[in-house]
């Protein structure tokens, strides 16, 4: 009766005593018993085994060839993942990216010690404990790294799952690990102090003004800032909820991010006055962008940041300040007007509620802690009426 092997560099191996001599055997799922030469380590046992866990009988030879795939390995899911609509449906820059992490994860070892790669490795010789591994060896240096490796992973995992039905789902070794990385620091958002002195420092019309008032005002971000146009300022009649009959002016365009993915989110920002007032003495007669620069050429996207941090000096203000910490003083200034979050969403193009409820819990938590602060002070208030108030007597 074979045993369990104790070493986890052999999933699938076990032993037993036969004619008194200690035996190996791999069995995968499904699949029949195959017999391994030798002890592990030696070089007659390594090559059995490989053989075994890509799917070969213990005759067989694989042919190395350039870009092949073992059936059922990470490997071949990488292959079929390229091949899914939902791959195709992505950018190029995340196709890049994913690609790179895949590729990085399939590259590694399943045992330092050991040639097999993860590329070659069924799916279903996946563990949580030796995922955990992997993504911590990762986390302990790249938090980040580690979230977006895990990520890439479980694409990999979903073609056997949900694809091809290598493995069911659970058996999905990533269901019980998580990466949790620390809210981000950067980019903060500008508390009215800082607003007011970049106000009081850069005049109405000037370049610098300009985008701080797009950058707020919009909410949106330095490209959508950089390439907006005259064009996409609107003049609308809209009927209200309530019936009335409203003449606005909105900027309609189309967001830069994802635009080559879906070609982008449609947005309608109504100008708030303050916007109108920024605004006001532009030159709007020849058309094209809003933003220009001393000559009256556009800025370059990528420049907008230099500039923000060199009009921010200009004016007193620490480092650290960003014309995106703008964007997410706007979506702050929304749930604090008491905004509701899908019309936050809508406002600020966000793909999802995540981002968006991340912003009205935040303004919650301010309210609660006001009304907190409301409440002690009206009970020390009545505490202190009561200590003022003559005692009263009793008479028995």
């Amino acid at each position: 009766m074979g045993r369990p092997f104790k070493d986890d560099k052999y999933p699938g191996v076990s032993s037993r005593l036969k004619g008194g001599k200690l035996v190996y055997r791999y069995r995968g799922k499904g699949k029949p018993e195959i017999r391994l030469p030798g002890r592990p380590g030696d070089p007659e046992f390594e090559a059995a085994y490989g053989r075994a866990t890509q799917g070969q009988s213990q005759k067989a030879v694989i042919i190395d060839l350039p870009g092949r795939a073992l059936p059922k390995t990470f490997g071949h899911a990488a292959r079929r993942l390229e091949t899914t609509m939902e791959w195709l449906d992505f950018d190029q820059a995340t196709q890049q990216k994913n690609a790179r992490l895949i590729e990085r994860f399939l590259e590694m070892k399943v045992d330092p010690a050991y040639p097999l790669t993860w590329r070659d490795t069924p799916i279903e010789h996946l563990d949580a404990d030796r995922l955990r591994a992997i993504i911590e060896g990762v986390f302990g240096t790249r938090r980040t790294v580690a979230k977006h490796l895990l990520v890439a992973i479980k694409k990999l995992l979903w073609v056997a799952i949900d694809v091809e039905k290598w493995i069911k789902p659970q058996d999905d070794p990533s269901l019980s690990i998580r990466v949790r990385i620390p809210k981000s620091t950067a980019n903060p958002g500008w508390p009215m102090a800082i607003r007011e002195k970049f106000e009081s420092r850069h005049a109405v019309g000037s370049a610098a003004r300009t985008c701080y008032a797009l950058g707020f005002w919009l909410g949106n971000r330095r490209g959508d800032i950089a390439t907006l146009e005259w064009e996409d300022l609107v003049s609308e009649e809209i009927e209200l909820f309530d019936g009335s009959l409203v003449l606005i002016e909105a900027f309609e365009f189309r967001q830069k991010k994802n635009r080559n993915r879906h070609g982008g989110r449609e947005v309608f920002i109504p100008v708030v006055d303050k916007l109108a007032q920024a605004l006001e003495p532009l030159d709007r007669s020849k058309g094209g962008p809003v933003l220009r620069n001393g000559y009256g050429r556009p800025f370059a996207e990528k420049s907008l940041t230099g500039m923000m941090a060199h009009w921010n000096k200009q004016a007193g203000i620490p480092e650290g300040y960003t014309l995106h910490g703008l964007r997410r003083t706007f979506g702050t200034y929304l749930a604090e007007c008491n905004i509701q979050a899908r019309a936050i969403m809508e406002a600020m193009g966000h793909s999802s509620m995540t981002v968006t409820d991340a912003y009205v819990r935040e303004a919650n938590k301010k309210r609660m802690a006001v009304d907190i602060a409301r409440a002690i002070n009206e009970r020390e208030a009545k505490r202190d009426a009561i200590k003022q108030r003559t005692p009263l007597r009793v008479i028995k």
